[in-house]
């Protein structure tokens, strides 16, 4: 189905198709998209060759590039036409175009050409201004947005003898400015192109390294830096042309295109290529970088067999995207290279509207990228968002969280602002973010389960602007898999300390049971038992299975010692539990054989067990002093003094959360644990 619409919509275009018209400039030498000898050597007569942009200070505060697939306003393009009506046609219908004619009677020959075209002349505007030719891509504005709040043009010296085309930012800024929010327009010193750059819209760009060899003055780190002051550009990467020799123009644009922060697109020409090892070095370049989310780049293929000859025409990453569409540049009459690269861009950009631009003139290295130019949106609704990716731990909640921007202060709605999320299922479900302050917005979202998650976020602003991240939504959400926690085991005591006591001189024995509640095996040891050589513990050294336990003889021999004595000591129980790799278990032993009677445990009655928040004790004739109450790893999480002249108390443990305790009641006798306790 995708192929017989794709097929349509080039048929359709294809009605409409014009010539490109040859460009001159004022001494009739014919221009070309690389300057001719002839041309270099009248420019250098005439000065043109040293003509340079002045350059400006570069902006202050936190800067960002803006992609080519973020919201536009406009189009900007030259007449004479190096494109055939029908782009201008399908343009006008969603988006402001932006005509540069010569003079006023220029500007009603090519209204009256909309008019006759049916050109929706509602979304058509005209900047009277010279120009030399129609590559608006390589002399037209590069856009930065200023601490998310404004947006700005950057400008430079056109690396190209032609000085009308070199003063159209200039005018252009004016234009805009006259038309909707002032722009501002910051100017570099260096030498540079359009076609030859690209940007991810967050911090990494990239050109072929005719930037660094057409501005040999400055060192790569100055260019560097000279982008990152100006632009924003923390890593910029500069590319060896895989055309060379066979097309020395050097453009990015010619054989590769950024198509989102994390997918890039790559000419691939045949294997009896010349330059086949360079398109592949180039691919594989590109695939060996990290996207500014963290996520490794997708590198997407098309064939381009024509890359470094003149036929066939296949000029496709030479393509404009324009909002939710994707212009691609095709032959006259299509044939299946094009049917082909149109399948690639939309199996790499689905939602997106994929539309073949019949047409005779376009050239490999010349096409219609180069010949047309987004202008950004000045009141853009920005969304600023990290997203997750790869393998998630699974911890029951994750937090989804953003930051949002309207570059003109439109009111954002805050109920508008949604992260919609489906794990397994057909429908997205609509999960409300709340405002935290600071531009920032989060929402919580539990009980997902294990497995794929997609996921996209929306907002909305009183200016009618609808925006989602990533910037197509649902059709090519963000995805990521939710995983349960790594299989480990989980150490669990029954007891943190051994107390016995005894009147008559024997041997008497303590036990302590060590539980396994993870799912891996558990290895525990018994290590530096600090305790007289009355103590043998047995074992000290066991592997305990998932779900399973051991228990550990204490066995305190009272025999051959004083009549009076008590002993304290500790040792530690050493374990593959990640969170608890080290126990310290206390011991208490007495012995007495002066009347004083042992403590009779079945005297002490706690209830109820399970609990859901009141622990009752209840004591008879016994004094009980304190009571402690611990958690599975030995920490004291509350203690009470109890009035000793009372035989039932009552413990409030509401506040503490569902699991396993343990309760330690101190007497006037002595100290024991009791059995475990659970909260509901």
């Amino acid at each position: 189905m995708k192929k017989k619409l794709l097929l349509f919509i080039t048929l359709t275009t294809s009605t409409f198709i014009t010539f490109a018209q040859p460009i001159y400039n004022e001494a009739g030498i014919r221009l070309h998209k690389v300057p001719s000898q002839e041309e270099i050597e009248w420019a250098r007569s005439r000065g043109y060759d040293t003509l340079r942009t002045t350059p400006t200070s570069s902006p202050v505060g936190q800067i960002r590039p803006i992609a080519e697939w973020e919201p536009m306003e406009a189009v900007l393009i030259r007449h004479p036409f190096g494109i055939p009506m029908s782009l201008i046609i399908e343009m006008a219908k969603d988006i402001k175009v932006i005509t540069i004619v010569a003079s006023a009677s220029a500007q009603n020959t090519v209204l009256n050409q909309y008019i006759s075209n049916g050109v929706n002349i509602a979304n058509c505007e005209f900047l009277i201004a010279n120009s030399d030719t129609y590559w608006t891509r390589d002399y037209g504005p590069w856009f930065i947005a200023i601490n998310n709040s404004e947006m700005a043009m950057y400008d430079f010296t056109y690396n190209r003898p032609r000085p009308s085309d070199n003063q159209i930012n200039n005018r252009l800024a004016i234009h805009l400015s006259s038309n909707g929010p002032t722009i501002n327009r910051y100017a570099s010193s260096l030498n540079l192109c359009g076609g030859n750059f690209m940007n991810d819209g967050i911090f990494q760009a990239a050109s072929t390294t005719l930037t660094l060899t057409e501005n040999s003055s400055y060192t790569t780190a100055q260019i560097q830096q000279h982008f990152l002051d100006y632009m924003g550009i923390e890593a910029y990467h500069f590319i060896a042309d895989p055309i060379v020799p066979y097309d020395n123009i050097q453009h990015i644009d010619c054989w590769s295109k950024f198509l989102a922060p994390d997918k890039v697109l790559v000419s691939r020409v045949p294997a009896n290529n010349p330059n086949y090892a360079k398109f592949e070095a180039a691919a594989n370049y590109f695939a060996s970088l990290t996207s500014s989310y963290g996520t490794p780049m997708q590198v997407f293929r098309i064939d381009t067999p024509g890359a470094t000859s003149s036929s066939p025409r296949t000029p496709y990453t030479n393509s404009l995207i324009l909002n939710n569409k994707v212009f691609v540049p095709i032959n006259a009459t299509t044939n299946a290279n094009d049917l082909a690269a149109l399948q690639v861009y939309q199996e790499a950009m689905p939602g997106y509207e994929i539309i073949g631009i019949n047409y005779t003139g376009w050239l490999n290295t010349d096409a219609l990228h180069c010949r047309t130019h987004e202008i950004a949106d000045r009141c853009m609704l920005y969304i600023k968002h990290q997203p997750y990716f790869a393998e998630i731990e699974n911890t029951g909640s994750l937090t989804f969280s953003t930051e949002l921007y309207s570059y003109c202060n439109n009111t954002i709605y805050s109920d508008s602002v949604i992260v919609y999320l489906r794990a397994g299922t057909d429908e997205y479900e609509a999960h409300n973010m709340a405002y935290l302050g600071n531009n920032t917005w989060e929402v919580h979202i539990s009980g997902l389960p294990n497995g794929l998650i997609e996921y996209y976020v929306f907002v909305a602003d009183e200016s009618g602007r609808r925006e989602h991240h990533p910037y197509i939504g649902a059709p090519d959400p963000h995805k990521f898999i939710l995983i349960n926690l790594p299989p480990a085991p989980v150490l669990c005591l029954d007891k943190m300390s051994s107390s016995v006591y005894l009147e008559e001189l024997a041997v008497i024995e303590d036990h302590i049971t060590v539980f396994n509640l993870g799912n891996a095996d558990l290895i525990v040891e018994v290590t530096d038992i600090d305790f007289d050589e009355m103590l043998m513990i047995d074992p000290q050294y066991g592997t305990i299975p998932e779900g399973d336990s051991l228990r550990i003889t204490l066995s305190y021999n009272f025999n051959n010692f004083a009549k009076i004595v008590e002993y304290f000591g500790s040792f530690n129980l050493i374990s593959n539990d990640p969170e608890n790799p080290e126990t310290e278990i206390t011991l208490y032993a007495s012995y007495n054989n002066l009347g004083v009677n042992e403590i009779d445990i079945s005297r002490i009655n706690i209830y109820p067990n399970p609990t859901t928040g009141e622990l009752r004790i209840e004591n008879g004739e016994l004094k009980i002093g304190n009571v402690a109450i611990f958690d599975m790893v030995g920490r004291k999480l509350l203690s009470h003094r109890l009035n000793t002249s009372s035989s039932n108390h009552l413990i409030h443990i509401s506040h503490l959360q569902a699991g396993i305790y343990f309760v330690r009641i101190q007497t006037d006798a002595g100290d024991f644990v009791t059995k475990k306790i659970l909260k509901l």
